[in-house]
């Protein structure tokens, strides 16, 4: 009884990739650069989502440089996806 309780909930389980994801998109969201600049619908992507994963997102928000490098890179896979 327990271990099929505990085996038909694991697939609902969120991943450590989707955990990772999630804070990171929320980071991103309270910044008016990427809400101006981008649609929610884009992080349905995986591949964005992805992308977003593997970026050092906490420290590029305190880094002009290293935001306009992380919007040309989102903005090149956005045309590859055709998202833009």
């Amino acid at each position: 009884m327990i271990e099929d309780l505990i085996g038909g909930t694991l697939p609902f389980l969120p991943s450590k990739e989707t955990l990772a994801a999630k804070k990171k998109l929320s980071l991103l969201r309270e910044k008016e650069w990427f809400k101006s600049a981008y649609s929610p619908e884009i992080v349905y992507n995986n591949r964005v989502k992805e992308f977003i994963v593997n970026f050092d997102v906490e420290s590029l928000l305190d880094d002009n440089n290293e935001i306009r490098l992380f919007r040309q890179r989102l903005d090149e896979l956005l045309k590859n996806e055709q998202l833009s």
